[in-house]
């Protein structure tokens, strides 16, 4: 039996495991067992099917360990690309963000895949030239130079690591997220939970374990996904037969447009974002009178705090007071940036009570340029930024030839555009289970699921009766958008299992990302730094040990920063893009179609392309906005996520003028006609 033959019987045997695990899931809930078992079956049998595979793919040979011996099939490693590309932003945050952001949030779907495009064309085929183990064992053999390529090789480690470092941070978090609410623990034990399960799938046996652990991943992805969209679905047309003509769907989205209308005219709703209105003015006129406005809010809490020492007040009035002075901003500069930040909170509250689905629009026929601006750079950012994804290109190291790798990609496509399609459905679904099962229902009757979900992160959840009439407003609803997908099974009254199911799909989207992650740190500091740079020597033994290490405390240290909370799934992931397109895009497609490309051409462009976009991403920051008196994008209409419109031309600004400029360019005549050469006779130039 063919090695491609037995991949596939092992798989559809996991996948029918799977299926069954869900009708058993099922059956435990009609016979009346606790929620929280149904979450721990969920999470501990995907767990530990990816421990079981993990523990099967241990080695420590060096090729199988690095780049699974170079024979994934590509249908195979299409799959693992898939799983390794669609992370909890994908999974998770972009139906959340489609359902507070409408057409503006399909910029991430366009980018993201149209990214895959440009690897396919500009990329794969041509690193694969090359029995490489790292990006940066490429640049450095293409910008030789005087150094051996030794200069680009570092800056090339330093750019992995960070960007690798903030994605994983993203996945960590979601993680915490899933596992702190299935399992019943704190957000910061489901962090170190779920990294214990990242670790079984990659510490013993590198990309050879988790290439396969993400092909079964994706397969939970995928059945996660469509089970749970078909039964919110169901749900719903089993209610609104008004939505369907002879088994045809023909007005579901013009129901949900007809419902966003009744809510625009609603005066409750209208009332509701009057008073967020008037809360953000509130914020401004603190702003504006600072620092007057910080000293007379802390002295009025301070003297709270002294008279109720003194008057007689209760053990749990003082401690109330003690609290409401803990809380307010330490100083004038604290306070500006934290009242800055809530104001931006009233008005984002005031803007997406009820977003649009169509163009972003600025009034009655009159498209709005920055919002058109902004979603173009947003796509240009995730294009190029996917193209330079470490985690991504190392798989192309994986398949046996050139031609395969292409292949992988376009099933990679395949896949991905798969989940792809679901995501706007489900946020579609999402928004019209929130009108049906929460808009209108009394505060008296809130369902167990808010205080749940405050319970893993306060403020994940929340509704608050902002205009005191004891009903749900839409505007009165807060739910993150990374945990919108989890939720909206409980909203719509859904069983259980099905709850479970969409957390283990998101659990496999995060653990799949996390673990390609933490490996491109791992053989970037243990290949790159280690034995190309350190210990050239060091035997094969030694270099999978390091890798190890490195992997292990890279784990640990994204653990302990994601338990500090980071924030938004989507935003940090955007960012981790911006970073990676500036540095790495210009130095991989330029080196591949341009001959004169220098070793200092490359240098300058990483170096510029990285920098540039730590500065801007660090001036945009919500929490440093307060002391600045503008956004220094603003003038450019576009977002932080956007800002590689401006890094990347200025890397390949530094590229050409540096390159052209070197009167000493080294010599990389052999590589580049091996690059351009249309099949790959010679033998290997790297090993």
């Amino acid at each position: 039996m063919s090695f491609a033959m037995s991949l596939t019987r092992f798989f559809s045997v996991l996948a029918l495991g799977f299926l069954a695990c869900i009708g058993v899931a099922a059956v435990m809930e009609d016979l009346g067992v606790a929620r929280q078992w149904i979450g721990y079956f969920f999470i501990f049998v995907t767990l530990g099917a990816y421990a079981v595979i993990g523990m099967m793919s241990r080695t420590s040979n060096l090729r199988e360990y690095f780049v699974a011996s170079r024979a994934v099939p590509a249908v195979y490693n299409g799959m693992a690309t898939a799983a390794d590309w669609m992370s909890a932003a994908s999974f998770l945050g972009v139906a959340g963000t489609l359902y507070y952001s409408g057409f503006e949030a399909l910029a991430f779907l366009v980018g993201w895949t149209g990214g895959f495009v440009l690897i396919a064309l500009l990329i794969a085929p041509y690193m694969r030239k090359f029995d490489f183990f790292s990006i940066g064992d490429f640049l450095a053999a293409r910008y030789s130079g005087g150094d051996n390529g030794k200069a680009v090789r570092l800056i090339c480690i330093g750019v992995t690591v960070s960007i690798s470092f903030v994605y994983v941070i993203a996945q960590i978090y979601a993680v915490g997220l899933i596992t702190s609410r299935f399992a019943g623990v704190e957000f910061g034990i489901g962090v170190f939970f779920g990294l214990a399960g990242i670790l079984l799938c990659s510490f013993l046996g590198g990309m050879r374990a988790v290439t396969w652990t993400e092909v079964a991943q994706y397969i939970v992805m995928i059945v996660a996904m469509a089970v749970t969209v078909a039964a919110l679905f169901a749900s719903a047309q089993k209610d609104r037969a008004d939505w369907t003509s002879e088994g045809k769907l023909v007005s579901f989205p013009q129901y949900i447009q007809d419902q966003e209308k009744k809510l625009n005219a609603d005066p409750a709703e209208i009332e509701v974002r009057e008073m967020y209105r008037k809360e953000a003015y509130r914020y401004q006129l603190l702003i504006d009178g600072l620092p007057a406005s910080w000293s007379e809010g802390y002295e009025a809490r301070r003297k709270n705090l002294e008279m109720a020492r003194y008057d007689g007040s209760t053990f749990k009035e003082i401690k109330r007071d003690e609290q409401i002075l803990a809380n307010f901003p330490p100083s004038p500069q604290a306070a500006k940036s934290y009242w800055t930040r809530k104001r931006q909170e009233m008005l984002e509250k005031v803007k997406v009570s009820v977003p649009h689905y169509g163009l972003p629009a600025a009034g009655e026929g009159e498209t709005d340029l920055h919002g058109s601006i902004n979603f173009l750079a947003v796509v240009f950012t995730l294009m190029c930024g996917t193209v330079a994804l470490p985690h991504i290109l190392m798989r192309f190291f994986t398949t046996p030839d050139a031609k395969t790798t292409r292949w992988s990609v376009v099933y990679a496509l395949g896949f991905i555009l798969v989940l792809y399609l679901a995501a706007p459905w489900l946020a579609s679904l999402a928004k019209l289970v929130v009108y049906e099962h929460l808009v209108g229902l009394s505060y008296s009757d809130i369902p167990n699921w808010i205080a749940a979900w405050s319970r893993v992160i306060p403020g994940l959840a929340t509704m608050q009766d902002v205009n005191h009439d004891g009903i749900v407003q839409f505007a009165e609803v807060t739910i993150n958008p990374d945990v919108l997908v989890l939720v909206t099974p409980e909203i719509a009254g859904l069983p259980f299992f099905l709850s479970g199911l969409i957390a283990a799909g998101g659990l496999a989207a995060a653990l799949s990302t996390a673990d390609g992650l933490l490996l491109a740190i791992a053989n970037s500091l243990a290949h790159d730094l280690y034995f190309r740079i350190y210990a050239p020597e060091a035997t094969a033994q030694r270099r999978v040990t390091m890798s190890k290490i490195a992997l292990l405390g890279a784990a640990m240290s994204a653990a302990w920063v994601t338990s500090l909370q980071p924030g938004n799934i989507v935003a940090v992931v955007g960012s981790a893009f911006a970073l990676a397109g500036s540095a790495l895009f210009v130095p991989l497609v330029v080196g591949i179609f341009w001959a004169r490309a220098s070793r200092r051409g490359a240098v300058w462009s990483m170096a510029v392309g990285f920098f540039s976009a730590v500065l801007i991403l660090c001036l945009t920051n919500t929490s440093l906005m307060g002391y600045l008196h503008f956004d220094p994008l603003d003038l450019f209409g576009i977002s932080a996520i956007g800002s590689s419109v401006i890094t990347i031309p200025l890397s390949a600004l530094a590229m050409v003028v540096m390159s052209l400029t070197d009167k000493n360019p080294g010599d990389s005549s052999e590589m580049v006609r091996v690059l351009r050469a249309p099949e790959r006779p010679e033998a290997e130039l790297l090993n």
